[in-house]
């Protein structure tokens, strides 16, 4: 659920934000919210297996 969540309020930043983003960044606003959802798959992926090797799952 927080997955959605996350995509929800990373494209919402981007639409309302977008032209603003667009003069500090010349990049893709879609290639923006992709590299948003690696990074933020990324860290939850480092996450959970820092919690399985500590044994608190």
């Amino acid at each position: 659920m927080i997955t959605i969540m996350v995509i929800l309020v990373s494209m919402a930043i981007a639409i309302y934000f977008g032209d603003w983003i667009k003069e500090v960044l010349p990049i893709n606003l879609l290639f923006l919210l992709l590299f948003v959802q690696l990074v933020y798959v990324g860290i939850r992926w480092y996450v959970k297996g820092w919690r399985e090797n500590r044994g608190y799952v």
